[in-house]
């Protein structure tokens, strides 16, 4: 239900933005102002604005022909993006081992406490934002904003990435965990070289789980 004390662009944009990410809207669908306006009760000129600066994060396309879709990531978007995730984020661990403060440190503790006590899938939006923060967070302790300024542009295809995986490996969020606890181990013992290991084990298991998960689709077609 929108809420009148925010502007309405900004709710729309929450709102659909929230329905690509987690599920509601599926790649490649349409999007219809008349629908969304049906289902939030705003008038079209929000829901454009809404539009447009999801265009801007890369989250649904304009059509030549008129109309807009939700981005549908290709093959070779999930390898460019696997591309940049194994050259920049182990580098961002290493960094993490080498530069964390204790306060951070307790606070990747504390995520990851947190993703052993949720229960997947019940509530797959919050596993994604603990994920999601736990790698933006060891991006921030690497002390390097540049490292972590290209992090969150990636941030919208990491999802789709993420997205794609668990239509066919619903169980990935539990073998996440023993990843990220090497990955915390490494920082918490501030061993650059072995933070930078295991964060190339994680991200290489994520990208042959969504190559599977795209050779699966392919044989479905």
């Amino acid at each position: 239900m929108i809420k009148r004390s925010e502007t309405l662009q900004t709710q729309v944009y929450e709102y659909i933005r929230e329905q690509i990410l987690f599920g509601g809207l599926s790649p490649g669908q349409r999007l219809i102002e008349e629908r969304i306006s049906e289902e939030t009760g705003v008038s079209r000129s929000p829901i454009r604005e809404a539009l447009r600066r999801l265009e801007k994060d890369g989250l649904v396309v304009v059509q030549a022909q008129g109309g807009v879709t939700v981005y549908q990531p290709t093959l070779e978007d999930f390898t460019y993006l696997f591309e940049c995730r194994l050259n920049l984020e182990p580098a961002a661990a290493k960094f993490a081992a080498e530069r964390r403060s204790e306060g951070e440190l307790r606070e990747l503790e504390e995520l990851l406490h947190q993703m052993k006590t949720l229960q997947y899938p019940s509530d797959p939006r919050r596993t994604h934002e603990l994920n999601f923060t736990f790698h933006q967070r060891i991006s921030e302790a690497s002390r390097n904003p540049y490292l972590t300024k290209i992090m969150n542009e990636l941030k919208v295809l990491i999802s789709f990435y993420r997205n794609a995986i668990l239509e066919v490996h619903p169980r990935r969020p539990e073998t996440v965990i023993s990843e990220h606890e090497a990955i915390l181990e490494a920082i918490r013992n501030q061993d650059g070289a072995q933070a930078k290991a295991s964060m190339e084990v994680h991200i290489s298991r994520d990208f042959e789980l969504c190559m599977d998960a795209n050779r699966k689709q392919q044989d479905d077609q």
